[in-house]
């Protein structure tokens, strides 16, 4: 697992990933994420360079590994590879915060038969630290505006900085409704309200003058305004997946949001 996460550190892009393949207690192959091969697919092909048996390996990986999430994709995923190469276990990392991808990973070597475990707190905590910007994206954001991803089939909280200046932060939530539509939810200090018949932030004139309460349902093309003591957050979704009841592959809430200060930073705040 070390080996893994020291193999991590050596990639050049923003997400990063290491992969180790172990054989008889033997590390046998390292891989890095470089470019657009992943480390799992570095790792077995410089294992298949040597020769190696993989039927007896094991795969320590610091990342879920992919599955297609493109149509007419023509590489290989990992996880098809990883089954299709006979690796009996698999040791993830972290899972992939992508809504497209968060657990199918698992769940394709799971059906394909392969022994899965993760690795412990601290180790993932380690991964997390180096990872940061990436693991972030699917959780948090900074204001005034932006844009997020986030999955929803659980209760979902996403943080929001009200500027890179300012850090001061609103977590706001979104849970499951049904086809284009999801539920804002929030938990006090924070309330939330659908600004009913705006389509657009700049319809929103006082955004504390709607009715609030612990849940909104927000509909694709809606304004949400999410209020706190400090300020408001409006929220609007570009494209919502509910998953297979209700006609979608994954589940996801994609949005956009701006942020308007309420109360203004207090001096002493730094």
């Amino acid at each position: 697992m070390e080996e893994a996460i020291k193999a991590m550190e050596k990639c050049d892009g923003k997400v990063k990933v290491g992969a180790v393949l172990v054989v008889d207690g033997e590390v046998v192959a390292v891989g890095s994420k470089m470019g657009g091969t992943h480390a799992e697919r570095s790792a077995i092909e410089a294992a298949r360079e040597r020769g190696l048996n993989l039927k007896r390996a094991a795969l320590y990986t610091t990342l879920e590994p992919c599955v297609d999430i493109n149509t007419g994709q023509r590489r290989q995923c990992c996880a098809d590879l990883i089954v299709s190469e006979g690796i009996p276990e698999v040791i993830i990392g972290r899972y992939d915060p992508n809504p497209n991808v968060y657990r199918k990973g698992w769940k394709r070597l799971r059906d394909g038969g392969v022994r899965l475990r993760d690795f412990p707190m601290d180790l993932r905590n380690s991964i997390d630290a180096i990872n940061d910007k990436f693991m972030d994206f699917f959780s948090s954001g900074i204001g005034p505006s932006g844009g997020a991803k986030i999955d929803h089939k659980e209760p979902a909280k996403f943080r929001i900085q009200f500027s890179a200046d300012d850090n001061r932060y609103m977590e706001i939530g979104w849970t499951l409704c049904g086809i284009n539509a999801a539920y804002g939810s929030a938990v006090d200090p924070v309330k939330v309200a659908l600004a009913r018949f705006a389509s657009n932030f700049d319809e929103v004139d006082d955004p504390t003058a709607y009715e609030f309460g612990h849940s909104a349902r927000i509909a694709v093309g809606e304004v949400g305004v999410f209020v706190g003591p400090e300020a408001c957050v409006l929220v609007k979704p570009k494209e919502i997946q509910s998953g297979p009841d209700y006609g979608a592959e994954n589940h996801f809430v994609k949005f956009d949001y701006v942020v308007r200060i309420i109360k203004p930073r207090s001096h002493s705040l730094k």
